[in-house]
């Protein structure tokens, strides 16, 4: 144990160590903010049409139960073993959107359509509804989405870093620490970091949800002041 804390702190001292971690951090929030993205988008939409949420199902589903080492095995057959982040980037995205979609599209439904009704009598301004109670109502569902999906989107990018060797990322660390045979003290001072990083990110949505409610709270707190 005492030789994986010193090949730990050996690794926080060199530069290579922390371009590697950005590497990565960067590879997953690219890959999560695309995932976001569309999956509110086609979530929205399958709301709004049912017909195209029925279309949606079957891939959804396809998605969700295809292992995720078939899916990565697929996605860099497909780019011919080139462009190594988009393999990273659409191997995390086939995991997560389906996830996403699934769980902004069934916050949407759960609404309770008297709260839209009653904003439609007070105006017809679709943004005024949007910001009052549908973004209101589905943020809790949105932050419980991100925190799963940024734990789940660095198992997914480290696979694909470690499998396809994505240069300067902590997947491609790991690997050469295993090829090689630099000991597993080395390769357990990576994972140590690797815990590090993966607990602070999904920290990241609940210290901006807790900013996010403190400055609403002040935001009330004047307004009765006034």
């Amino acid at each position: 144990l005492d030789k994986v804390f010193i090949d730990f702190f050996k690794l926080l001292g060199k530069g290579k160590t922390y371009i590697s971690i950005l590497n990565t951090i960067l590879n997953v929030a690219v890959a999560i903010l695309i995932s976001f993205i569309l999956g509110t988008i086609f979530a929205v939409i399958a709301y709004r049409f049912n017909g195209f949420y029925k279309t949606m199902r079957p891939l959804m589903g396809m998605l969700r139960t295809m292992p995720i080492i078939i899916v990565i095995n697929i996605i860099w057959f497909l780019f011919a073993m080139k462009h190594k982040n988009l393999v990273l980037y659409f191997s995390v995205f086939s995991v997560l959107f389906p996830l996403i979609y699934e769980a902004i599209y069934q916050s949407l439904k759960s609404i309770d359509k008297s709260y839209i009704d009653a904003y439609k009598l007070y105006s017809n301004l679709s943004p005024l509804i949007v910001f009052r109670v549908y973004i209101p109502l589905v943020l809790e569902s949105f932050k419980s989405s991100m925190i799963n999906s940024i734990g789940l989107g660095i198992k997914i990018a480290l696979s694909v870093e470690f499998i396809i060797g994505i240069k300067d990322t902590l997947g491609v660390l790991i690997q050469r620490a295993i090829n090689g045979y630099s000991g597993f003290s080395l390769t357990y001072a990576y994972l140590i970091i690797l815990v590090i990083v993966s607990a602070l990110l999904e920290l990241l949505p609940i210290f901006i949800s807790f900013i996010y409610k403190k400055i609403k709270y002040r935001e009330k707190e004047i307004k009765l002041e006034y």
